[in-house]
């Protein structure tokens, strides 16, 4: 099965595991937002990973990572970036770029660059979705670091 033939669940899947990460698939009902996130698996808000599709002015496309329960700092994501503005990427841009649709964009295997909140790579456990609403993924923090190689906000 080629890149373009496996779903961005299966190239997170191949990642972790080429990679050697350990990680727990947990099933549950579609989410979209980190508080239902939450909420579905019994953990702390903090502990979901918020994956942000942002545009910046000379129009690319980078993710800001965020733990769950804190809002994006426009400013830090745009000096990060090396940019002098940021913001939200159109919907339709995102699914035709990352291949999901907001609201499940995982924090790697997109191509894209990644800004991350460095108190994400210091948590035991975090969650994310793999590109799809029903199941989070666990993985250590340091993992995560690992699979992003973001630059830090």
């Amino acid at each position: 099965m080629g890149r373009d033939a496996m779903t961005l669940e299966e190239r997170i899947i191949k990642m972790l595991e080429d990679n050697g990460i350990e990680y727990q698939c947990i099933g549950h009902e579609p989410v979209y937002t980190n508080p239902a996130m939450a909420e579905a698996l019994g953990v702390a808000e903090g502990q979901t990973v918020k994956s942000l599709v942002l545009t910046i002015k000379e129009g690319e496309m980078v993710v800001l990572v965020l733990p769950g329960d804190r809002k994006a700092d426009w400013k830090r994501a745009a000096v990060a970036a090396g940019t002098k503005k940021v913001s939200f990427a159109k919907p339709e841009a995102v699914l035709q770029t990352v291949g999901c649709g907001v609201g499940c964009v995982p924090p790697f295997g997109h191509g894209l660059a990644v800004y991350m909140e460095r108190e994400l790579a210091e948590k035991n456990k975090v969650y994310f979705n793999p590109g799809v609403h029903h199941k989070s993924f666990k993985i250590n923090g340091r993992d995560l670091k690992a699979m992003c190689n973001p630059g830090f906000i």
